[in-house]
């Protein structure tokens, strides 16, 4: 044990208190550790966006050492319109300087900033506690504390001329993607008609990088007759939340973005304001270089249920007292940066079991109590002069009583409470109203309407634009709604963008934002508030840290669901370069089985310490924050029989679930700024001083938490190796500056070698070939054996040239076997498994057919689903975002002529398949349906839906029981087990994954988003069952009866003891035959067109299809030919293309070795 003060510290919870004359009286503004800022006044970061009549002063401009000086004296006199809270904020002597005194002053400024003298010293002052003195190019738009009387002429202006739908399009803040968009982009386009044409007041903005939310937002402004006032989130991690979390697959090299900061929570248990305003200003600084002009933050609930699965990390802590603060000090800091703050969610969501994007929470509090805990956040906030508050969806019995509206629509909440009782006069936004809180009882005008008639003056993201816009003004004309109410509201929209100067101009530099999105300053505070914050809750063995000197293997379990790519990556990175040698990193999530978990058991014995890191952030959606049971069982067995440190890179409460875990530590967040600081204090890089914002209750109080001093050896290891991903040769995922047009550098030691390169020699060992006692002496079946040999050659110098690392063949004549072989080997890496005929592949888009088309094929035989029926008629909401797509038949998505797009990166923005469903389901098309083929994934995701649908059971069960089952092809499914491993071709090197590499878990990004079962791709398999799916088709949908042994060469996965009819000729016939002239697509299937995949010697009656991991199948009827090629091309990167040509000349030397009919070369 290493002695820092293990006991616990009541009353360590510190919001430290301030000095008098402190920014925010009765407030801590210093910082509460290391030495006292240099004396001298600070300028206010307010200063730093001086009026044209400042900027006249060209010699100011010159003098840098003049500013500190000068800043706060020329602000309250060139700026009297600032708010009152910042201006009081600068050094004493200047808070209200004689106008003679200042004007001499200025004057003689100005000369001796023109004079050849040495720069002026500050004048003497109190200290100021605002941060270092600022750069002018950098400086944020202001924030008024009313509008100058330009800016109120201009909104006065402005709602005298709005007709009454103008007005009310004002209310309306739709939600757009801030991802890049082509102007002619559907969804883009979609956005433009609301501003031109609905005349929307404002947009809610949501994941993008930076330089897309700026040039799209910047589009948005130009075609706005009123400027746009734009919101985001940026509150649970700050700018990371919304314009980081980019990364170009599968290498995540980072595309830039925003500064991610620890959760909310993570300042609560640093305890000090401070550290919570420079935290805001930063994020507003960020938000404004953007184009955003209003944070949906801070988020004041107070969390005082530990079950809540969506506020938790998002809220500073239990208290109200100290919530309420650091809801204030946000506040200011937010101004400070340029940007306006809002308080959610009123009137408290901190007291709630469910998620209200999902259903409806029920607060049980009475008034009195509501006043107490829930409301005394937004009663410092509102009279901090906050510019606007959020609602909560969410129920009141206790107040309103038991059938009483949500307290969003509900006037005794939002008038009589927040307006009259509090006073409060900024804008009321809604919280989304499209969640499904408020969806689940009222449809979207009349929830627009509500809402409106209950207080709020900002309709947050309706179920639907037009029909909000359509209810309200219905509700005006008759009458249910005054034009006056109408009129408040606008005016305070009007005048909050007037406060923001958007009159003078709303659009941002792309210069700029440069300078400020991402900049190392904002990301040494992230840094430093995330190390601040690591709170080690209980340490009964003393393993943290560990003694390096008696340390020689750690195992580090880290628990996250599939869709979590970043999970563990960093934390882990970290580790190895700490501790290097010693750390043995696992992965585990909702899917691991009880074999799993056994053999971790097992490893643990053989340790010395077991990490257990488990990934559970609250997330819309998600529903639960909880530990699985399973996963839960594991961790108390594991913690009887091995030292234990449990860290929570997400819910705090886990401790409850396994209270016998001896050492619990708290890294409150998930992004790579916790991980990075989780992994530095749990060795003794960085010492450990947090303390629990909240109570783990019954085990532990607020205020808890233990403290670590540093290791000075550790220390000063992690300072001689610097950032543990520069060591190893990887890209920090946070880090902007880096370049992402280049590659990261392979790293040190990595386990997957790179391919032999051309020309080289290769080692015998990848000459091998697993050849099965199926296959027929080719003779049999009409083929040239010598040319079948030429066959493998060309396979095996393929594979010497770096097209992969194995390939699984297979070819056969009608229900006869030629060729079922694997060639090389599984991996690059030395002494990797050989790849047989039941190795499995990752199938990509074979998917499409094997799996969904298929699946597609056995319903049309069983009568119940009609090619021809819309799409609606199975998927109801399908065509809620366009209504072209009412007429999408099931045909247009097997051909691609749906007018979907082709692809969306769903992955970046959604963690579950709900939401890829309700994003699709969103999707405006692209085209008119029928009208030309492009390609589509997502056509075929909806497929899988309607698949489902029809049949009334998961897709992978419609799978297994109608057409994998029957065929005996028990090897081809979505996520494979754990026993599996051994027998899987990894695919890509990507830094995210276990290991490094891509193993067991599905390629396609979003695919994986969706659990791994999509319709578009998922499935793996092996050559062998394949084959026995090609041969099917190839006898138009009739098996023979097989037995698992050599005689016969009828393909064969397991023993068939009949024939197995599972569609009829007319079916296969129906979907093999391309359907029109002008496109080379089938029912699912492709057929030859160009310079085909299939070879030039396949006939035109061929059909097939390929994966993008270097997968295809090709059937021939003509030439009664077919071949299944599998292949990890994709090993160790997806630039590798070499497998083109070589698949093209598979198939050509497959053709070529047909003996019984003649071969000719397919006309174009």
């Amino acid at each position: 044990m290493w002695p820092s003060g293990d006991g616990p510290r009541p009353g360590s919870h510190r919001v430290s208190r301030s000095a008098p004359g402190s920014p925010c009286p009765g407030r801590q503004w210093r910082p509460a550790r290391g030495p006292d800022p240099a004396p001298g006044p600070q300028p206010s970061a307010e200063a730093e966006t001086m009026a044209p009549s400042f900027l006249h002063f060209p010699c100011l401009r010159i003098l840098p050492a003049l500013r500190p000086a000068l800043l706060p004296v020329l602000l309250p006199v060139l700026r009297p319109d600032l708010r009152p809270e910042l201006r009081r904020s600068l050094p004493g002597p200047f808070s209200a300087p004689p106008w003679g005194v200042m004007t001499a002053f200025l004057l003689a400024a100005g000369i001796a900033a023109c004079a050849p003298t040495p720069p002026v010293e500050p004048p003497p002052g109190p200290p100021m506690e605002l941060g270092p003195p600022i750069v002018l190019d950098t400086l944020p738009p202001l924030v008024l504390a009313e509008p100058d009387p330009v800016g109120a002429q201009w909104a006065d202006g402005i709602l005298a001329s709005l007709t009454l739908r103008e007005a009310v399009g004002q209310l309306v803040f739709p939600w757009i993607s801030g991802a890049y968009a082509a102007e002619d982009d559907p969804e883009f386009l979609q956005t433009v008609r609301w501003v031109e044409e609905e005349g929307i007041g404002g947009v809610v903005v949501s994941i993008g990088t930076p330089h897309a939310y700026a040039a799209k937002l910047n589009a948005l402004q130009r075609r706005a007759r009123v400027p746009l006032l734009v919101t985001s989130d940026f509150e649970n991690g700050g700018p990371g939340m919304r314009i980081a979390h980019s990364y170009a697959l599968p290498s995540l090299l980072p595309q830039g973005g925003g500064t991610s900061f620890p959760p909310t929570m993570a300042f609560g248990a640093v305890g000090e304001l401070e550290l919570v305003e420079r935290f805001a200003e930063a994020t507003a600084r960020e938000a404004r270089a953007v184009g955003v002009h209003v944070l949906f933050a801070p988020v004041v609930d107070v969390n005082s249920n530990p079950e809540n699965p969506i506020i938790n990390t998002r809220a500073f802590g239990e208290d109200p007292e100290t919530v309420g603060w650091m809801g204030e000090a946000f506040i200011q800091g937010a101004w400070r940066g340029g940007a306006m703050a809002t308080a959610k969610h009123f009137p408290g969501h901190g007291d709630t079991r469910v998620d209200s994007h999902l259903v409806l929470p029920e607060v049980e509090a009475d008034r009195e109590r509501l006043d107490a805990v829930e409301l005394r956040p937004f009663r410092i906030a509102v009279a901090a002069g906050v510019d606007g508050v959020m609602t909560a969806h969410v129920a009141m019995p206790g107040v309103l009583g038991p059938d009483a509206p949500p307290a969003t629509l509900s006037p005794e909440i939002m008038t009589g409470i927040l307006r009259e009782e509090m006073g409060f006069q900024g804008l009321l936004f809604t919280d989304a109203l499209r969640m499904g809180a408020i969806t689940e009882h009222y449809g979207a005008g009349e929830a627009a309407v509500l809402a409106f008639e209950a207080g709020a003056d900002v309709l947050v993201i309706p179920a639907s634009v037009p029909g909000a816009i359509d209810a309200m003004v219905e509700a005006v004309e008759s009458g249910r709604i005054s034009r006056e109410r109408l009129d408040a509201s606008v005016r305070r929209i009007l005048e909050a963008k007037a406060r923001l100067e958007l009159h003078r101009g709303a659009q941002v530099s792309l210069e700029d934002l440069t300078r400020v999105v991402g900049r190392e300053e904002h990301r040494a505070l992230a840094d430093e508030a995330a190390a601040r914050s690591i709170t080690l809750v209980r340490d009964r063995d003393g393993l943290v840290p560990p003694d390096p000197l008696n340390l020689r293997q750690i195992l580090s379990i880290t628990w996250a669901a599939p869709d979590d790519l970043m999970a563990g990556r960093e934390f882990d990175a970290v580790l190895a370069a700490l501790l290097p040698g010693m750390s043995l990193p696992f992965r585990v999530g909702p899917t691991s089985t009880e074999a799993e978990f056994q053999e971790l058991l097992e490893r643990a014995e053989g340790v010395d310490l077991t990490l257990v890191n488990v990934y559970l952030p609250p997330r819309a959606g998600a529903g639960s924050v909880a530990l699985p049971p399973a996963f839960r069982e594991f961790v108390s067995r594991l913690a009887a029989q091995a030292p234990v440190v449990l860290t929570s890179f997400g819910n705090p409460y886990l401790l409850t679930a396994v209270p016998e875990v001896g050492s619990y530590l708290l890294a409150w967040g998930d992004r790579e700024v916790s991980q990075r600081a989780a992994a530095r204090a749990l060795v003794g890089a960085r010492p450990i001083d947090g303390t629990l914002p909240i109570s783990i209750p019954p085990l532990h109080e607020r205020g808890e938490g233990l403290a670590r001093a540093a290791l000075p050896f550790m220390a000063d290891r992690e300072e001689e190796r610097g950032d543990a991903l520069d060591e190893a040769g990887l890209l920090r995922r946070d880090d902007p500056g880096d370049d992402p047009g280049d590659p990261p550098p392979p790293p040190d030691g990595r386990i997957e070698p790179p391919p032999p390169p051309t020309g080289d020699p290769i080692p015998m060992e990848w000459m091998e070939r697993t050849l099965s006692p199926l296959e027929v002496d080719p003779a049999t079946a009409g083929m040239d054996p010598a040319a079948l040999q030429r066959l493998d050659a060309l396979v095996l110098e393929a594979i010497g040239d770096g097209v992969a690392p194995g390939v699984a063949l297979a070819v056969g004549r009608g229900d006869r076997l030629v060729r079922l072989r694997g060639y090389g080997r599984t991996d690059w890496a030395p002494g990797s498994s050989p790849v047989t005929p039941v190795t499995l592949y990752d199938l990509a888009s074979l998917t499409k057919v094997v799996g969904t088309t298929a699946a597609v094929m056995a319903l049309v035989e069983a009568g119940e689903l009609d090619l021809d029926a819309p799409v609606t008629r199975f998927l109801p909401g399908f065509d809620r975002g366009d209504p072209r797509k009412a007429a999408v038949t099931v045909r247009d998505l097997l051909l691609h002529r749906s007018g979907l797009p082709p692809f969306r990166q769903f992955f970046l923005e959604y963690r579950d398949p709900a939401e890829v469903r309700e994003a699709v389901y969103d999707l405006p098309l692209a085209r008119d349906p029928g009208t030309e083929m492009v390609y589509s994934d997502i056509g075929f995701k909806t497929l899988a839906w309607v698949v489902e649908a029809v049949a009334g059971e998961s897709f992978p069960s419609v799978l297994d029981r109608r057409v994998f089952l029957p065929l005996g092809m028990e090897d081809t499914r979505f996520n494979p087990p754990m026993e599996f491993r051994s027998r899987i071709a990894p695919t890509e090197v990507v830094a995210n994954r276990f290991g490094g590499h891509v193993h067991g878990e599905v390629h396609d990004e979003n695919a994986w988003t969706m659990g791994g079962v999509a319709g578009h791709a998922g499935l793996f398999s092996t050559v062998q069952d394949l084959a026995v799916f090609a041969a099917l088709l190839a006898g138009e949908g009739l098996l023979p009866a097989c037995a698992h042994q050599p005689a016969g060469g009828v393909p064969c996965a397991r023993a068939r003891n009949q024939e197995v009819r599972l569609f009829q000729p007319e079916t296969v016939r129906a979907f093999a035959r391309r359907e029109d002239p002008v496109s080379s697509r089938a029912l699912g299937w492709d057929t030859p067109s160009g310079r085909s995949s299939a070879g030039d010697f396949f006939s035109a009656a061929s059909f097939g299809h390929t994966g993008f991991t270097g997968t295809s199948i090709w059937i021939d009827p003509e030439l009664d030919l077919w071949v299944v090629l599998l292949t990890n091309r994709v090993n160790p990167t997806r630039e590798n293309s070499r497998h083109i040509p070589f698949r093209r000349a598979v198939h050509d030397a497959v053709a070529g070795a047909v003996r019984d009919r003649p071969v000719v070369l397919r006309e174009p």
